[in-house]
């Protein structure tokens, strides 16, 4: 059972991306404004008069939309409109085409299709607490494996326990494993100042290669208002790694990531359009030597319930090497 995060980097010159709050936020404000004159008792929602199960507008909230000449143009998880959650994905990449079906059946997820040029199967039951299982099996030597835990979660989520045992193969090289993770947050107000301490650690153990690997998560965040409409906002991630995987999907590698962010809220009604929120950003990747910048205009309008605009940043690497600018639209709640 594995829990890495994948961080994507963008090398291209130039990319516009339409993140998930956006789409949903203009999907959410359209069939708000079309469902005004509906019954509260309808099961349904409506759309320029067509009609779609209950809640189904929910759904755009993990949807990603792509136009981008590095990652691709099409949609990811893309809901159907049916009673089922099923969410269709078609992404035509720099490097191929991505397709594939997913549904979310209660605790019970399912994912099938074809990713970077490989086949993909997965089935993972998950629960902030019990038995859980989790099978994945992919083509071309890629990362498969099945594992069966239980969790255990406590002080309003703040607090999980994990152990789990499985079996994983990739390249060719098989191996049973164990897995266990413990993680606890702890949130502190002081005034306007609020704080958040992360703690996460994570083992791997392969008993019949002999091997092991242990990695450590502290992570801290902060935020602070000192002015009406003015939020100062940092965070920052260390990660520590020891031994090793005979499995190298399982392999996590050291992490020094911080984070920065300023954001100036302009008061006044709302209006047809006006500018709402002025941002900038600071990403500093200290383990990859690589540096971001951002500058966004969040335009606010009456007729949508987020702020929406465009955003316009430059990213450069070790030495000051490898710059590009970025450019995409974001999106932020009123």
């Amino acid at each position: 059972m594995s829990f890495r995060r994948s961080i994507s980097r963008t090398s291209a010159a130039r990319r516009l991306r339409f993140r998930p709050k956006l789409l949903s936020a203009c999907l959410l404000s359209l069939a708000a404004g079309s469902t005004a004159g509906a019954q509260a008792t309808s099961s349904d929602s409506s759309l320029f008069g067509l009609k779609f199960p209950s809640g189904y507008f929910s759904r755009f909230d993990r949807v990603e939309v792509l136009a981008s000449n590095t990652d691709g143009y099409g949609a990811r998880f893309l809901p159907v409109p049916v009673t089922a959650d099923l969410r269709v994905t078609l992404v035509k990449t720099p490097t191929g085409l991505d397709y594939g079906v997913g549904s979310q059946l209660g605790n019970l997820n399912v994912l099938v299709g074809v990713f970077g040029g490989v086949p993909k199967a997965e089935m993972n039951q998950s629960l902030p607490s019990g038995f859980q299982w989790n099978g994945l099996v992919q083509g071309r030597g890629a990362l498969s494996r099945f594992a069966f835990g239980y969790t255990h979660s406590g002080n309003e989520g703040r607090f999980r326990l994990l152990n789990a045992l499985g079996l994983a193969a990739e390249a060719g090289v098989g191996a049973p494993y164990g897995y266990s993770e413990v993680s606890g947050s702890a949130p502190r107000s002081f005034g306007k100042l609020n704080t958040a301490v992360g703690l996460t650690g994570r083992l791997y153990t392969f008993p019949l290669q002999m091997d092991a690997q242990a990695s450590f998560d502290l992570s801290l965040s902060a935020n602070y208002s000192p002015l009406p409409g003015l939020l100062l906002e940092a965070s920052h991630l260390e990660r520590g790694v020891a031994g090793s995987v005979p499995i190298g999907g399982f392999g996590l590698g050291r992490v020094q990531e911080s984070n920065f962010a300023a954001t100036y809220r302009l008061a006044g009604s709302d209006t047809a359009l006006r500018v709402g929120a002025l941002r900038s950003r600071v990403a500093r990747n200290w383990a990859g030597d690589r540096t971001t910048l951002l500058g966004d205009v969040l335009l606010r309008s009456s007729a949508l319930p987020s702020m929406l605009g465009p955003s316009v940043g430059y990213q450069w690497g070790p030495g000051g090497q490898d710059g590009h600018w970025l450019v995409s639209l974001v999106a932020l709640p009123k």
